[in-house]
């Protein structure tokens, strides 16, 4: 008998999500194709835009696969680089543009997911005493109200990214608060983490994020795509269930200011390989192994930033903010049994996105949470990567919030 040693291969998995708009019309029928490590496998969009996971060979950090996607009516698709972590779910999220061309020429629009931040070389940034930023002074006139308004901070519906230096024309990209966190933390930080690390990791990210918007430190624009200046942000980022799943669940709190005259989030920086010293950042492979050892995400953070500051807290947006108005979600957890004017609400939401979402049953919007609300509920976090209970707590309700102010403002 021979005896032979086999090494069993690593895999991760991936979904492709194709849609029109943001995520406002789901694809359905479109063919993808996925290449790369000796595989070719074809898949095909369902009526919510999604193929099957397919399990694809991946090693540490990622394999890199070719996603190719081809739907009638739509421009042809080609991503390049697309990250399959091992014992990971990935989604890649293409949003395919209408096809202007009544022959059968289709082009093909080519992009290629960037390299993930730690496999490069730490970028040169220059050193930024967050106790230094001041909180902007009063204005005569009222801030847009996309925008964190006086001493509150609410959550804005969008942010504007400028992919450029801070002094030269680029590209602008209006994207949701939190597909901004989810694609920084997928570019930024290793979806195989431990959950506490990667909790410190998107808090970071999250009150950075807010404290830019906050203080308005640039002109125009929200934040870069660079970092050079901020954070990691790419559009076709390759994101994780896991971070999904953290984002969605904590996208509304953030580190607030050791000062406790401002009201401005700290500017909360880490760098990929530092200790605890001054000045204060968070060291993300140190976050990591401090997770490994029982540290808790507050842990992590008082680690490296109490030298500085001493032992940070961690604060809850006063709201949210949709089509401009700051949005109140149910006082309460939303489930069958249920009834009244919230219930309601939630009801008109899934009819409108059940319009597009065809798989997601209709309901009588009459207030009360039955066992059909209850199927459509769960469809509906289906499809959105939400743990299926039929409840609407906090993330249920925001993602609907979302995806339905998304189909009323694309028509």
């Amino acid at each position: 008998m021979n005896n032979h040693n086999y090494t069993r291969q690593s895999t991760g998995k991936l979904m492709v999500f194709i849609f029109e708009g943001d995520k406002v019309k789901p694809i359905m029928g479109a063919k993808v194709t996925i290449t790369g490590h000796n595989q070719n496998v074809t898949q095909q969009s369902n009526e919510s835009g999604q193929t099957n996971t397919v399990d694809l060979p991946a090693g540490e950090p990622y394999f890199e696969y070719t996603v190719n996607v081809s739907a009638s009516g739509y421009n042809d698709v080609k991503f390049e680089g697309v990250q399959v972590v091992p014992n990971i779910t990935g989604i890649q999220e293409i949003q395919m543009t209408p096809s202007i061309r009544r022959d059968n020429f289709r082009s093909t629009e080519e992009h290629k997911v960037p390299p993930h931040k730690l496999t490069q070389p730490e970028a040169i940034k220059p050193d930024i005493d967050p106790i230094a930023i001041p909180d902007p002074q009063p204005q005569p006139l009222p801030l847009p109200q996309t925008r964190p308004e006086g001493p509150l901070i609410l959550i804005p519906e969008y942010i504007i990214v400028h992919c450029g230096a801070p002094q030269e024309p680029a590209p602008k990209y209006k994207v949701k608060f939190t597909d901004y966190i989810t694609k920084v933390a997928c570019a930024e930080t290793y979806p195989g983490w431990h959950r506490e690390a990667l909790i410190a990791n998107i808090l970071c990210i999250t009150s950075y994020t807010l404290n830019k918007i906050f203080t308005q430190a640039y002109t125009g624009f929200d934040v870069t795509c660079l970092i050079q200046f901020d954070l990691k942000y790419n559009h076709v980022q390759t994101t994780y269930k896991q971070i999904i799943e953290i984002v969605d669940t904590i996208f509304n709190l953030y580190i607030k200011h050791p000062d406790p005259v401002k009201n401005q989030p700290l500017l909360a920086e880490y760098r990929a390989h530092y200790t605890r010293q001054k000045p204060c950042k968070l060291g993300q492979f140190k976050s990591q192994e401090l997770a490994k050892q029982g540290y808790n995400h507050q842990d992590i953070l008082n680690y490296f930033y109490d030298l500085c500051y001493g032992p940070l807290k961690i604060a809850s947006a006063a709201g949210v903010i949709f089509q401009g108005r700051s949005s109140t979600p149910p006082e309460t957890i939303l489930k069958e049994g249920s009834s009244g004017s919230d219930v309601r609400k939630i009801q008109v939401m899934l009819n409108e996105i059940s319009k597009n979402y065809s798989k997601i049953p209709k309901i009588n919007a009459d207030g009360k949470f039955g066992s059909i609300t209850t199927k459509a509920v769960k469809t509906f976090q289906q499809i959105f990567n939400i743990h299926q209970d039929g409840n609407v707590d906090f993330r249920t309700w925001y993602k609907m919030s979302a995806i339905y102010y998304s189909i009323l403002e694309y028509r």
